[in-house]
């Protein structure tokens, strides 16, 4: 079965710099890339500080993204009710 030119052996950890640079090439910001991932600002800020680990999750969906020319819709952020 062809893989189409796709690496799907990827490394299984993303550096705080190369998760930026992939968030940046799928023209998502630091919160907006944490909006579709479902986490909080902070922990999208962590992330990209290296104050906190980037999933293996998360690396295998933007590698996946970036590969297949994927672009994220990334939620608004959402209204807090009064």
């Amino acid at each position: 079965m062809s893989n189409n030119g796709h690496n799907f052996q990827h490394e299984r950890s993303l550096s705080p710099a190369a998760y930026q640079r992939m968030i940046d090439k799928l023209g998502m910001s630091q919160v907006g890339a944490g909006r579709w991932l479902g986490v909080s600002e902070r922990t999208a800020r962590r992330m990209v500080s290296g104050d906190t680990e980037i999933p293996t999750a998360v690396v295998m969906l933007l590698h996946a993204c970036v590969d297949y020319g994927i672009s994220p819709i990334v939620p608004k952020k959402p209204r807090v009710l009064k």
